[in-house]
């Protein structure tokens, strides 16, 4: 018998417990059902006309690089005696970086020598004989021939020691001392924006290498290594300090900006602001999914510290500037088809006066005509009501109403407790 009261007992409260759940279930979706929406409320507020400064500018994402760049590699053959330099490490332009072993090149120079010397006693013996006009003119050509090779033996006789075409860091170094490397090409060179110069390290400035960029000609370098990509280059030398940005803007907007244009540069994930101006603009544009986008570089102003190669940074390239202009709020302006009006309190009263506008930007609205500086206006101002306070009373209802009904399950606790609390469906939630 007492074990089927307990029974009883436990199905009397699992009842129980199933009523608590419907009841909050229930409330819970009344609640939701019944709970006020966002109500959007409209003021407004009595503005006096001033004037400011409308600022507009085309924004542009890009990436930090050196301002300049030298991919450098031997430009002879020959096995490697030295490398003097490390990645990392501060160098000048000029200053050595590796050698390869003279003997060969020496040797070179000598015979090269010795045949222009032998070339040039026959053509000084056939003049002092009377030779023809034609034996004469071959032995000249033969001199130049040899004089030629003198040159080029010299040449590679000093390109057996690789120098850096500009100052900067050391970015990379692939090379080692025994290692047999192979001649590369000659290539031209160049260092600031859009420059280009003669020799044979591949380097490049603030125009960001090919792409025919208009602006200021930058300097130019001078080295008998070979050019190479930096993947590639046996030494990578990047300028220490200073900085560009090589970013694209949309064909609609190129035509705004012009060379030494400001522009505002954000690096990503940077807290402070750094500065530029426009150095080049693209000519030749790149056309992507059927977008076409012109290269633009910034030169980044000065030598701001936490700038890395390579990091993303947003731009803002000034293309328009007003200053102590009349401005009002363009949630003043009201539009019809025929006129923009701001509504002007005047003696007490609200007058629409129509008025003439010109440049926008940052909320704020250039006045032509219509207005005054020191007139009174109406702004509209507009504000959201979020849902809660009452919801948050329907919920305590709600809770305390389970934590009395819980109060009658075993042990005094049962489901509810202290009810799902006095704002909102929190509190004690269930448990007890």
């Amino acid at each position: 018998m007492r074990s089927r009261l307990r029974r009883l007992s436990t199905r009397g409260w699992i009842i129980t417990a199933v009523v608590v759940v419907i009841l909050v279930g229930g409330g819970l979706g009344a609640w939701f059902a019944t709970r006020p929406s966002p109500v959007a409320a409209a003021t407004s507020q009595i503005e006096t006309v001033g004037t400011g400064t409308i600022i507009q500018s085309v924004a542009s994402t890009g990436t930090i690089e050196p301002a300049s760049q030298a991919n450098l590699s031997f430009a002879v053959a020959g096995r490697v005696t030295a490398v003097d330099v490390a990645a990392g490490q501060v160098v000048t332009a000029g200053q050595t970086l590796a050698t390869l072993d003279p003997t060969a090149l020496a040797a070179a120079v000598a015979q090269a020598q010795a045949t222009l010397s032998s070339d040039q006693a026959k053509l000084a013996t056939d003049q002092a004989d009377g030779a023809s006009s034609a034996q004469l003119a071959a032995d000249e050509a033969t001199v130049a021939a040899a004089q030629s090779s003198v040159t080029a033996a010299q040449t590679s006789l000093a390109d057996a020691t690789l120098t850096s075409t500009i100052a900067g860091t050391v970015a990379s170094v692939d090379l080692s001392v025994g290692q047999q490397v192979s001649a590369g090409s000659a290539g031209g060179s160049g260092s600031g924006a859009g420059g280009t110069g003669s020799g044979g390290a591949s380097s490049t400035g603030s125009a960001g290498g090919a792409g025919g960029l208009t602006g200021a000609a930058g300097g130019s370098a001078t080295s008998a290594a070979s050019s190479s990509s930096s993947t590639t280059a046996q030494f990578v030398i990047i300028s220490t300090g200073s900085y560009i940005v090589s970013a694209t803007v949309g064909d609609t907007q190129v035509s705004e900006i012009t060379v030494g244009d400001q522009a505002v540069i954000t690096p990503s994930g940077a807290t402070t602001n750094v500065y530029g101006t426009v150095a080049s603009i693209g000519l030749v544009a790149t056309e992507s999914s059927g977008v076409a986008t012109f290269p633009v570089v910034v030169d980044v102003t000065g030598s701001p510290p936490g700038l890395y190669a390579g990091t993303s940074a947003n731009l803002a390239i000034t293309v328009k500037e007003l200053q102590g202009v009349m401005v009002v709020p363009t949630t003043a302006l009201h539009y019809t088809t025929s006129e923009t009006t701001v509504d002007v309190v005047r003696d007490g009263s609200t007058v629409a006066t129509p008025v003439t506008v010109g440049t926008s930007s940052a909320g704020q609205t250039q006045v032509t005509s219509g207005l005054a500086v020191g007139d009174q206006i109406v702004v509209p101002v507009i504000s959201f009501r979020g849902f809660g306070g009452g919801g948050g009373g329907a919920g305590g209802r709600f809770g305390g109403a389970a934590g009395r009904i819980g109060g009658a399950g075993p042990g005094g606790g049962g489901f509810g407790g202290a009810g799902a609390g006095g704002g909102g469906f929190g509190g004690g939630g269930f448990g007890g």
